[in-house]
């Protein structure tokens, strides 16, 4: 009796922690994770003498056994599990790596010299920094859903998700090896917060005050925060934990825009397939438009690789000192490449429900031609795919983008366009039509610009890109829906309509609200700066704040003048721009319940 009670305990108890073990498994990898993530950055980050040198070495001599054995019992766990082959390999190839690493790290200390070259790859820091950030990436992204299963407001989550990476950000860069001479509190917080808004305010140059480090970390910054952390945390979750829950999908459905829960998977694939598509793509036009030997093959493949990711994103930093007004660095006339640059920002800013939209409507249209190329199918239904949403968006971004092309050619076709060609002309009007709706990149001189076309860039910056894209403003549609209102209530209709499709007065009435925030925001940025910096031009102040809410990043040169509280201001201007100002209140504000109820209703008289 008592063996059998021995027994049953036993196997209570095996139950018990196989039940069990796999949480607290994860737990210690994300422990450890954010261990080696801060050894990482104290490794890379700081100067060390030679005894901090043997402890970092020894710490990596430590970890990586820990991680190797964590990692390994998880995987034989996963057998217990129903996980995709895709997800099994992935864990086996981590668990390879780190075996790798841990059994290297020992034979390079004894000095063995078979297969040298290798082993000094497999062993040295760039292979271990860059396997412990990806284990970080991963448990980061694991334990980043479990955040999703909690009743957590998505706009406070959204919007604290751009403030701690705005934190980790400003630690980066104030690395002692992140700058050449170290750089103020302000001014890092500062400048991660114009990355990670994809603002390009700049108040030191990117170009010659940080180090290539510093640079790679306001690259970083660019990339996280154009796309949002949500999404990359989110897809690499559900990649690696190899299921969703019902909750994560509710949670992720607004921040990517997808009405169909079984789509979330594929629509992250999509946005970052796309994202990382054309910037690869970009870069490799970029590549080819460099003036042959003015740069060596690594200096090119930098640059390349940094303002395409920076023009998709619509960040507007350049390595370059005055950007692509830097005659220097071959990039002032070299109009290929201002074509380049000019249609990345337009892509990015295009906002990815259209791309997604206009994936489907390609993808519907190449299966009715195949069948009727191949006689499966004479006709074949092509359901109405590209929505009202897609229609605005590209019929408002191509008259802003014509016109705003054509009105920068006539108000500068005597200033900073004379003196150059039809086609210098035309591709620098084209630029500057394009990089005031959030981009920043500038490709003449800002401060000698007439004063009708500054006018016609604060239109522009505040108008912006379009909805759930890497730009800001008050968005392409916000701006159509207020003209489509204004021309409906002209024509005493009672309801806005359009493309066949009636639009609900909840969209209307969130573009009026955006509308009046950003008027609000703007003017109290305008009023505040010109408080706090009463020796700068009005003029230059009002540029500023219409810039940094918009996320565009132009400025009249007076962003490094403007005192600490002003920087302060102009950060928080740029992460209102950027999180948006509705979604700010809807995430401090308690959602109320439906009213059952209605008063009786009174006409209140206007104008």
């Amino acid at each position: 009796m008592r063996w059998y009670i021995l027994k049953l305990g036993i196997v209570d108890q095996w139950y018990f922690l196989k039940r069990n073990l796999p949480e607290k498994i994860n737990r210690w990898l994300l422990f450890f994770s954010i261990l080696s993530m801060l050894l990482v950055v104290y490794d890379f980050g700081f100067q060390q003498e030679a005894s901090w040198q043997q402890f970092v070495r020894k710490a990596y001599g430590v970890i990586f056994p820990v991680f190797t054995l964590l990692f390994a019992i998880r995987f034989a766990l996963s057998f217990s599990k129903k996980r995709s082959a895709g997800l099994l390999l992935s864990e086996l190839v981590i668990l390879l790596l780190l075996i790798l690493a841990t059994d290297l790290h020992f034979v390079h200390q004894y000095q063995l010299i078979l297969f040298e070259s290798w082993i000094n790859f497999f062993s040295s820091k760039y292979f271990s920094h860059a396997l412990l950030i990806s284990i970080f990436v991963i448990e980061l992204s694991r334990s980043s859903l479990l955040l999703l299963r909690i009743r957590f407001n998505p706009s406070l989550l959204f919007l604290g998700s751009f403030f701690f990476l705005i934190i980790f950000g400003t630690g980066l860069l104030l690395l002692p090896r992140s700058t050449h001479e170290g750089i103020s509190f302000i001014d890092a917080v500062f400048t991660s917060a114009s990355a990670v808004c994809v603002t390009g305010l700049i108040v030191v140059d990117t170009a010659t005050y940080f180090t290539p480090l510093g640079q790679g970390v306001i690259l970083f910054l660019i990339q996280l925060g154009g796309l949002g952390v949500m999404i990359f945390t989110s897809f690499f979750g559900f990649f690696f934990q190899g299921s969703h829950s019902f909750q994560n999908q509710i949670f992720l459905k607004d921040f990517i825009n997808e009405e169909q829960l079984s789509k979330i998977y594929k629509t992250l694939l999509k946005i970052l397939g796309f994202t990382f598509g054309l910037e690869v793509a970009g870069a490799l036009l970029i590549y080819q438009t460099f003036p042959a030997g003015l740069h060596s093959g690594l200096e090119k493949v930098w640059f390349s690789a940094f303002h395409s990711i920076s023009a998709f994103c619509n960040a507007g930093f350049s390595v370059f000192t005055d950007g692509m007004f830097d005659a220097g660095m071959g990039a002032r006339y070299n109009f290929n490449m201002h074509l380049v640059i000019a249609w990345l920002i337009v892509l990015g800013g295009i906002g990815f429900p259209v791309v997604i939209n206009f994936y489907t409507f390609v993808k519907y249209f190449s299966i009715n031609t195949w069948n009727q190329l191949t006689r499966r199918e004479k006709f074949h239904h092509i359901p109405r795919v590209i929505n009202a949403n897609t229609r605005i968006v590209l019929a408002t971004t191509f008259f802003l983008v014509a016109g705003g092309t054509l009105g920068f050619w006539l108000f500068e076709r005597n200033g900073v366009l004379s003196g150059l060609g039809w086609y210098g002309q035309l591709v620098t009007s084209f630029f500057g039509a394009v990089t005031p709706r959030t981009a920043g990149f500038n490709t003449v001189d800002m401060t000698a610009i007439a004063v009708p076309t500054l006018l016609f860039y604060l239109f522009l910056m505040w108008v912006g890109a379009s909805p759930s894209s890497t730009g800001g403003g008050v968005k392409t549609s916000t701006f159509a829906l207020a003209l489509l209102n204004i021309s409906s209530i002209a024509r005493g209709r009672n309801r806005l309509e359009i493309f066949g499709r009636e639009i609900t007065n909840d969209s209307t009435n969130r573009a009026f609200g955006i509308i009046i925030m950003s008027i609000v925001v703007i003017g109290s940025c305008v009023f505040s700066l010109s408080y706090t910096n009463p020796g700068l031009p009005l003029k230059a102040l009002v540029f500023e704040s219409f810039s940094a809410f918009s996320t565009v990043g132009l400025s009249l040169g007076v962003t490094s003048q403007i005192n600490d509280t002003g920087k302060l201001i102009l950060t928080a201007t740029m992460f209102i721009g950027r999180i948006g100002t509705l979604t700010i209140l809807v995430a401090f504000f308690r959602k109320l319940s439906s009213w059952s109820y209605r008063f009786p209703s009174e006409q209140i008289y206007i104008n």
